[in-house]
């Protein structure tokens, strides 16, 4: 069993200098947060060799999300969002070509089973450049991948953990409808280099109940991909679909 470990580097301190140079704090002290899931739909490849997702039966699931996000009116310093992303499948599959995940390799035709768990946890630092009906955020994002790939069929075993960290450029736009509750925006984190490609992003529209925590429903659309070609791991997969989220702000 191997261990895929840092698989990025990108100088952090500079881009968050870039940003404070031209960054605004809130005005008030704020605590944003949210909770919900997401239709995946997975398409792509996986291993090497590689095959399909397809192949592997990897359908739609269910993929949970949470977070929480703490805003201040402190200048210079940088606001603070950490989210953790639920990203796994379980699934059989018969494939077409042979496949591998580590160093086992499966012969075509065989029936496997494969269980991919891609979860993260992201620490996001993002400062305020607009804060009134048009709101603006850019930063940078640490991702932490904690999971594996494992394959198994008959007496054939396969597994790889996912132990990596991996910096992103972060920004959010969202447009406010004053005096309606309702706002549309979009937000996301990417990086790419040397051949792997990373992005996250979303569509969304959000509703805002007039109460005294205003409490919300969020619904949008998502779209991950996660195409790493590094220390011979191959995965190109990308998950899309439409999520809906229960938030609140204090």
């Amino acid at each position: 069993m191997r261990h895929i470990h840092q698989i990025g580097k990108i100088s952090i301190a500079t881009l968050a200098l870039a940003c404070c140079q031209y960054a605004t704090a809130d005005t008030v002290f704020g605590i944003y947060a949210g909770a919900g899931s997401w239709q995946s739909e997975y398409s792509g490849a996986a291993g090497d060799p590689q095959v399909s997702t397809d192949d592997l039966g990897m359908k739609d699931d269910n993929n949970n999300f949470y977070y929480i996000a703490i805003e201040h009116p402190v200048p210079f310093l940088p606001n603070l969002k950490v989210q953790q992303n639920n990203i796994t499948s379980n699934q059989t599959g018969t494939i077409k070509n042979s496949f591998s995940i580590d160093d086992v390799v499966f012969p075509a035709g065989t029936n496997v089973k494969t269980d991919f768990d891609l979860s993260s946890t992201d620490a996001t630092l993002y400062y305020e450049f607009l804060d009134n009906w048009v709101n603006l955020d850019l930063g940078v994002t640490l991702r932490k991948y904690s999971g594996y790939l494992k394959a198994e069929a008959l007496t054939l075993r396969d597994e790889i953990d996912v132990d990596a960290t991996v910096p992103l450029i972060y920004g959010k736009v969202q447009f406010d409808l004053p005096l309606t509750g309702f706002s549309a925006g979009v937000e996301g984190n990417f990086i790419s280099y040397d051949g792997n490609n990373l992005h996250d992003y979303n569509a969304k529209i959000s509703y805002m109940f007039d109460s005294a925590l205003d409490l919300g429903l969020e619904v949008g659309y998502r779209t991950m991909k996660i195409d790493i070609n590094e220390d011979d791991v191959a995965t190109n997969l990308e998950l899309k679909g439409p999520y809906a989220a229960a938030v609140f702000h204090f």
